[in-house]
This record gives C-alpha cells, sequence and structure tokens, in this order.
C-alpha cells in the first residue's frame, strides 16, 4: 500500500536533519509523524487549531488526548527515546509540511503505519534480525484461511488468536479485519465498537523483541476504531526464552517467524534453545523451528497454527526432527510451496505455508492438502496475482500451481515428498526397480577450504609457481567449471602444504605463506592449536583426490556429474563421490554419471531436491544419495561404458549433433528400464 510521495518525504528527513543520535530515536519520532498525519487527515484531531501545543508536547499520550479531548489515565503508550526533545524551528516546519501537504491516508487501512515504518528501517538491521515483514495482500490471504469458519463468540467464547513475532503487526490487522468483517456486518454501531474492543482487549495477541515494532503493531489496531481502546494482548519480549502468553490458551497461531540460520544465533542463546526445544532444534537447525515447538505449547487442544516460513523444512537434513514433530503433534492440514518463488520482496528466502492443526492423535487416512506453484519465469511473475491466485477457484488451465493430495503417514521424517499423483507413479516405477540406494555404492566428500585463497591458489601463469616443487602444486577447479560429463581445462594450482613434512624447511614456500602469516594464524583451527598457521584450514584427504572420483557442483540447475581422471583438487563448492568396494553390484563410474545425468534422474531429483530460488538445487550429499540405484547386470555395464566412450569422443571433436543422439538413446533406455508410459515420458521432459 505504498502511497507515492510519502516514503521520499520521510527520506528526506532522515538526510535532512539529525534531530536525535541514534536511529531507533529518529523512528519513533517518525512513527509519532505518522500516527499525528492519520489522526488530521482522519479528522480525528484539529491539527492547525491545537498547532502550538502539539509542537510543545509532541507524545502519542497528547495526541490521544486531543483525539479523546480528555486526559487517559496513565501511561497510553510507552515514549522510547524519553522525555520529548523540543523541535526546533526547521524540525517542526518538516512536520508541519508532512502532515498537511503529503499525500492523504484518508480512507487508507492504518496497516499502512507498518509499512511506512518498515521502510524506515535499514535494510541491513533487517537481514542481521532475519525480520521480514509479510506483505498485505499475503496477510490477508493467510488471516482468511486460518480463520474460515470462525468467529468472534459473545461474552468469553471469543477467539484468541496469537501472533508469535509480530513485527509492525501486518498479519494481527489482517485477522482484526478478517474477524471484524465477518462478524460485524450487520451489527449496530454500538455493537461494532463493543466488538472493537474485544478485539483489542480479549482476542488479539501479538509478542515482538523489538518495543518500536510493538508500539506500531499497538497504533494500527487502535486506529480500526473510532474511539481509542488500548491493545491489551501486544507484549515486547521473546516468545522462545519468556512466559509471556498463558500455555495451552490460544485458539490461533498466525506467523512469519525470523528467518535466522545457526550461523547468525548468538552461541549462548542457541545452546539455550537446544535445551529448552530439544524435540525440534538441534546442530545446524533454523529459528523457525523453535516457533513451531512454541505454537503447539502455547494453543489449546485442536488449535490451528499457521505460518509462512523457509520452505527448507519439508527437506533440510537438520530439520528431520521437526518434521517427526509436526507429524506426530499436529494434523498437517496444508501446505503451500511456492517452490521457489520469492514472493516477499527483497527477502531471499524460499518460503512455504503451513496450516496444521493440535491434535492427539491423527486419523490413519488423513490427507494434507497440497498446493505447490509451477512458474518457469520467476523474474516475469506478478507476484501480488500469483498470491491472489489462492483465493479463487482451482482452474487447471489457469492456475500456476498443482493441487492435489498426500496421505500424512506416507510423509518420511527423513524428508517430505510431496509428489502429485503423476510424479507420485514415475518415482514408485523407479524405486520398485532399485534393490539399494546410492549411500550403498559410494562415498561422499566435500572439496578444500584453504582459510585464504591468496595464500595457495595460484593462476597457472603465475611466475610464483617457479619457486616451488612440482610435487606440491596441484590443479584446481571450482562449481563452473564442472559441466555435464565434462570438466573444464584447469587454470589454477592449490599449493598443497597439507602433505609437506617440516614445512619450515622449504624456505620459498615460507617466503611466499608469510605474507599471509597474521591472517593465516587468525584462522580457528590455528588459534586453538588443531593446525599449524601453514597448513590448508580444510584440505580434507589428499587420497580422495588423487584417484578416480565423480564429482559434482553443489548448487546447479541441473544434475551435472562428471568422471574426474586428472587427480584435480577442488573448492568446498563441489562434492566428490568415491566407488565402494563392488560386494554385491556391477555398478561403475561410467554408469553413475550417465544415469545421473539422464533427464530420468535430473527429474527424480528435482522432486525431493532442496530448492534454492527461482532455477538453482542444492545437492547436498544427504539428499543426493537417496536416489534408488538400480542392479545393474554384468553384460549392461559393457553397454554403459561404450556409450561413455562415445560421448567423450563426440565431446572431444564438439559433434553436437551426434551427442544429441547419444543423449536420447540414453535416455529411451531408461525409460524402457523402468516402464514409463508415454504420458509419464512427456512429465519427465517437461523440465
Amino acid at each position: 500500500m505504498r502511497i507515492l510521495g510519502i516514503s521520499e518525504k520521510i527520506s528526506s528527513f532522515l538526510k535532512q536533519y539529525n534531530y536525535l543520535t541514534n536511529t531507533n530515536g529518529n523512528l519513533h519520532f517518525l512513527v509519532k509523524c505518522i500516527f499525528l498525519k492519520y489522526l488530521k487527515d482522519h479528522h480525528r484531531i484539529d491539527f492547525e487549531s491545537n498547532e502550538k501545543k502539539l509542537r510543545k508536547n509532541f507524545t502519542l499520550d497528547y495526541f490521544l488526548e486531543l483525539w479523546h479531548k480528555s486526559s487517559i489515565q496513565g501511561n497510553a503508550w510507552e515514549e522510547q527515546s524519553g522525555d520529548p526533545l523540543p523541535l526546533g524551528d526547521k524540525v517542526w516546519e518538516w512536520v508541519c509540511d508532512f502532515v498537511t501537504t503529503a499525500p492523504s491516508f484518508k480512507g487508507k487501512n492504518p496497516v499502512m503505519i507498518g509499512e511506512l515504518y518498515e521502510e524506515c528501517i535499514h535494510l541491513s538491521h533487517k537481514k542481521n534480525q532475519g525480520i521480514f515483514y509479510t506483505p498485505e495482500n499475503l496477510a490477508n490471504f493467510m488471516a482468511g484461511n486460518l480463520l474460515e469458519n470462525n468467529e468472534v463468540g459473545e461474552k468469553d467464547e471469543f477467539i484468541r488468536v496469537l501472533d508469535p513475532a509480530c513485527g509492525s503487526g501486518s498479519l494481527l490487522s489482517a485477522t482484526y479485519d478478517q474477524l471484524f468483517n465477518s462478524c460485524g456486518e450487520h451489527m449496530s454501531l454500538s455493537g461494532k465498537k463493543m466488538l472493537h474492543q474485544t478485539l483489542l482487549e480479549k482476542s488479539l495477541f501479538g509478542v515482538d523483541k523489538d518495543p518500536l515494532a510493538c508500539l506500531v503493531t499497538r497504533l494500527v489496531l487502535v486506529l480500526k476504531g473510532d474511539d481509542y481502546v488500548r491493545p491489551l494482548g501486544i507484549k515486547c519480549g521473546d516468545i522462545l526464552s519468556e512466559d509471556l502468553i498463558k500455555e495451552g490458551s490460544m485458539d490461533a497461531i498466525i506467523g512469519n517467524p525470523p528467518y535466522v540460520g545457526h550461523k547468525e544465533i548468538d552461541s549462548a542463546y542457541m545452546k539455550s534453545l537446544k535445551l529448552r526445544y530439544p524435540a525440534v532444534y538441534q546442530d545446524k537447525g533454523d529459528l523457525s523451528y523453535c516457533f513451531i515447538n512454541r505454537g503447539w505449547e502455547l494453543l489449546k487442544p485442536e488449535g490451528r497454527l499457521l505460518h509462512i516460513t523457509s520452505r527448507y523444512f519439508l527437506e533440510a537434513f537438520y530439520a528431520k526432527s521437526l518434521r517427526h514433530f509436526l507429524k506426530a503433534f499436529f494434523e498437517v492440514e496444508e501446505i503451500i510451496d511456492f517452490n521457489g518463488l520469492r514472493i516477499i520482496p527483497g527477502v531471499g528466502v524460499d518460503p512455504a505455508i503451513i496450516k496444521c492443526r493440535k491434535k492427539e492423535k491423527v486419523k490413519a487416512d488423513h490427507t494434507v492438502k497440497v498446493k505447490r506453484f509451477h512458474i518457469k519465469d520467476h523474474k516475469q511473475a506478478d507476484y501480488s496475482q500469483l498470491i491472489n491466485s489462492l483465493n479463487e477457484g482451482i482452474n487447471p488451465e489457469s492456475t500456476p500451481w498443482d493441487a492435489y493430495e498426500v496421505k500424512q503417514k506416507s510423509l518420511s521424517d527423513d524428508l517430505w515428498r510431496l509428489y502429485s499423483p503423476r510424479t507420485l507413479g514415475i518415482i514408485k516405477k523407479i524405486e520398485d526397480k532399485t534393490p539399494f540406494t546410492l549411500d550403498n555404492v559410494v562415498q561422499s566428500f566435500q572439496g578444500i577450504i584453504t582459510g585464504n585463497d591468496k595464500a595457495f591458489i595460484f593462476d597457472n601463469t603465475d611466475p610464483a609457481l617457479n619457486d616451488f616443487e612440482a610435487k606440491y602444486l596441484k590443479p584446481w577447479i571450482k562449481n563452473k567449471d564442472v559441466g555435464i560429463y565434462t570438466i573444464a581445462k584447469t587454470q589454477k594450482k592449490i599449493l598443497y602444504t597439507n602433505e609437506i613434512d617440516a614445512v619450515e624447511t622449504y624456505p620459498p614456500i615460507m617466503e611466499h605463506l608469510e605474507k599471509y602469516r597474521e591472517k593465516l594464524a587468525n584462522r580457528r583451527e590455528c588459534k586453538n592449536g588443531k593446525l599449524p598457521w601453514t597448513a590448508i584450514q580444510w584440505g580434507r584427504d589428499a587420497e580422495h583426490f588423487n584417484g578416480r572420483k565423480i564429482i559434482f557442483p553443489y548448487k546447479a540447475t541441473k544434475n551435472r556429474f562428471a568422471i574426474d581422471d586428472q587427480k584435480c583438487y577442488f573448492s568446498a563448492d563441489i562434492y566428490g563421490l568415491i566407488l565402494k568396494p563392488r560386494l554385491y553390484h556391477q555398478v561403475t563410474e561410467e554408469f553413475l554419471v550417465i544415469l545421473l545425468n539422464s533427464q530420468l534422474y535430473n527429474y527424480y531429483f528435482k522432486s525431493f531436491g532442496k530448492k534454492l530460488g527461482d532455477k538453482l538445487y542444492e545437492y547436498y550429499p544427504n539428499t543426493l544419495v537417496k536416489l534408488g540405484i538400480p542392479d545393474v547386470k554384468e553384460k549392461n555395464t559393457k553397454l554403459f561404458k561404450d556409450f561413455y566412450d562415445r560421448i567423450e569422443e563426440l565431446m572431444s571433436i564438439g559433434n553436437t549433433a551426434d551427442l544429441s543422439v547419444v543423449f536420447r538413446e540414453i535416455d529411451d533406455w531408461f525409460y524402457r528400464y523402468f516402464d514409463l508410459s508415454e504420458a509419464d515420458i512427456r512429465e519427465v521432459e517437461k523440465e
């Protein structure tokens, strides 16, 4: 609901005036200005006739007294910066200009105050805190989805709804609107006033660690009515560590919890969360997992939880315990997987919506409704229209998502495969004929982390290489160098010091490393004495690099597997696979790269692989090794060796036409092997 001209005026204030020395002080001042303008534009106060008094007593309490034409008992609002500072002539001139000449707020939903507040917050602050607010149309959809068939009852039978990380109130605002519109349509004026009071005093609850955000939420809710009612349920604090809400007291929870990974969480706080939420939060879990556990604690039996959160909980290795918790303690009603569509502007997180109900026991035949988006051209997508489509009826020809159901009991703790019926049929055909999985036949390993590339990585043309013995220089490749079947000619080398005994006896190497000694010695493993400062930080096992191996990039838009016979060393954005001893199968490196590069296995992996934004997938070994592998008979070993040799030869001469023919032969062979129908093949090749 961006109003042209408003944001620009706010930006001009921040650039021109240093009214308060701290950011929160400026934000609080601007919030008061926005609130004052909203009151003025809706004729709740007479700004012009009270201008002198307002300049002298520029507080939210005084604004409310003018609104009600009487004093309010106690402090209605906490003044974040202490006593208000006197407003100088230039600052007051800006206030008057903003309140009287900026585009009017008349008729606007007060949630716009929250939106303007969010625009004032510096983007880096949002990223550091994992704070990303919910767009209004998405908030409206979520509130409508959560509250279908729910009403505010009479007397004490009102619904109680909590947003556990309420931010500036967009979800609570949408919840208020949903409840007020559904319950107050045929009420008298006095009835609507009572409904407003009930919602603010008994029905809507919100918690946030940011006191200014809590203030904004209160302002948004109070402006929903013509008369002032203090919202009693908005509390400042940490819902995860403080007892701010009585357990088992909420009918519904709606939330957009912070997206904070383990690297951004304070170690002491993380430790306390692991002790507090052991059922869902271990190792490298996301903070949002704790919000689901906490939501379960706060809900009444049969209470409903609806979160928009990172979709990674569906597949992430460290979300296994969360998936188990959800299956054990909730009836999962619906999952909306945006499938890489980043529908919250400016947020690099792939979201999903999960709606579930607290249950003591879930019926064995319970099914989860799934909507999964399938937009190919994400850059051209109109996200507002995509969100709006969720409120419309299902039309297979026009809806940008597939709708189907999966049985909750079929969801594995290892990962949730939300397959459509067509995909389910294809995957079943594959897994019925794959007696073992990839982890039965290979071991995986990650590439090297040097801790300081400048000290160890060189271009092939760097004259410094002449100072080192060739046996300590290894060919070096990066993610971009790995293609389908191919590895680019190496352009760099790594000085692999982890294989050098008594490196101090090699003056040229020591002279070079001395240039970087301060940074090298400051690496964690060197500071705690686990490594000498001359060593590569994570050098892995050199034997893994020196032998034959299959390599693949950690992040890619499609399967890219290649055999490395050149003893390449590589960075941590590449993983390697080494065959285990062949005790019961005929699997070879040639067979595996052909299988993994096929269209069918590209489709197979992407059906459950972790999506990263628009087109990327994460090829994390813990997920990859779950792929089923067919038991290839000895007679077929030669066939795949012949396929591989033909591919190598055609690639070496650049014969792309004949190469396409070979790829087609390979794909057709796997289609026949797994008994795919023509309809199955069309589904696979849609990619």
